[in-house]
């Protein structure tokens, strides 16, 4: 029996379903008919739309000060202004510990 294979790297679906790994990108459009039906068994669609932040109101705001202080203290650090870095990283673990005892992270 021919199996199939993927044209760029030559991986089988018998390959697949023992590894659980495909050998490159392009299997996913070779083993598409094959693939499809085992996504919806697992997962009930085969599209995935990926995930949508719950965060709204002050858990939001709080998230995007977080985001925005681990850029500070990145641009801080690569300009070698590392009392500014020591500053914001203080302000970071506060806001981080807010945002744990909030149940965001």
């Amino acid at each position: 029996m021919i199996q199939k294979r993927c044209r760029k790297c030559g991986c089988t679906w018998e390959q697949f379903k023992m590894t659980g790994l495909f050998g490159c990108p392009h299997c996913y459009q070779t083993f598409e008919q094959e693939l499809l039906p085992n996504l919806t068994k697992i997962q009930s669609k085969s599209v995935h739309n990926g995930a949508k932040p719950k965060l709204v109101g002050e858990d939001k705001q709080l998230f995007d000060r977080y985001i925005r202080l681990l850029k500070e203290k990145e641009l801080a650090c690569l300009s070698g202004q590392f009392i500014q870095m020591a500053q914001i990283n203080a302000e970071l673990i506060e806001v981080t510990d807010e945002l744990k005892r909030r149940g965001v992270m």
